[in-house]
C-alpha cells in the first residue's frame, strides 16, 4: 500500500521537464568532438590502421617499393585526409557557433516529447525517436541523433535526475 504514492510521484518526477543550461568553450568542444570520433571509429579504425601499416611494412620489406605499396599509402593517406576534413567540418561548426554569441551557453529541456535546445540564435526542439544512443564517456555525454549529430552534455553541468530521465526516454524508445 505504501508503494503507490512512492510510484507516483516518481512518475510526476519522470513527466516534469529536466533543463540544464550548458556553458560551452573551445576546449570541451574540441574534446567531445575526438570522444565522438574514437567512439564511433575507435577500435575498428586502429585496427584497420595497423593492418594497413603492417601490410605496407610487409610489402616494402618483401618486395621494395612496389604498386601495392603506393596503393596501401595512398589509402592510408586519404583515410586520414577524410577523418581529418571530418573532424574540422565539426569544429568549424562550433567556431560559427562562438563567432555568433557573446556567451556561449545552450539551455536544453529534456520532457517527454523531447528536446528542446535555446540559445541567443535560437531554439529547435527535436523528438526523443530521432536519438539513436547515448556515447557515454568520462565526464561527458554525447546524446546522438541521425547517426552523425549529436548534443554535449557535459556531466558536471547536467543533474543526476536529468541523465536518469534521458536514459529512461532512450531505454522507452528502445535505444
Amino acid at each position: 500500500m505504501g508503494a503507490g504514492p512512492v510510484n507516483a510521484a516518481e512518475d510526476a518526477n519522470e513527466s516534469m521537464p529536466h533543463s540544464a543550461t550548458v556553458q560551452y568553450d573551445r576546449t570541451l568542444v574540441k574534446r567531445a568532438i575526438a570522444a565522438y570520433f574514437l567512439r564511433r571509429l575507435g577500435r575498428p579504425l586502429i585496427f584497420g590502421f595497423g593492418l594497413l601499416l603492417g601490410l605496407l611494412g610487409y610489402d616494402y620489406l618483401s618486395r621494395g617499393w612496389s604498386l601495392t605499396s603506393t596503393y596501401l599509402a595512398i589509402l592510408i593517406a586519404v583515410t586520414t585526409l577524410l577523418l581529418a576534413i571530418a573532424y574540422l567540418v565539426r569544429l568549424a561548426q562550433w567556431e560559427n557557433f562562438f563567432k555568433r554569441v557573446d556567451n556561449p551557453t545552450v539551455t536544453y529541456t529534456f520532457s517527454e516529447e523531447g528536446v528542446t535546445t535555446e540559445s541567443a540564435i535560437g531554439s529547435s526542439t527535436v523528438k526523443w525517436i530521432a536519438f539513436d544512443e547515448v556515447l557515454k564517456c568520462r565526464d561527458i555525454w554525447l546524446l546522438v541523433y541521425a547517426k552523425s549529430g549529436f548534443l554535449i552534455l557535459p556531466l558536471d553541468q547536467l543533474s543526476k535526475e536529468c541523465q536518469e530521465f534521458i536514459e529512461a526516454q532512450l531505454s522507452r524508445k528502445g535505444k
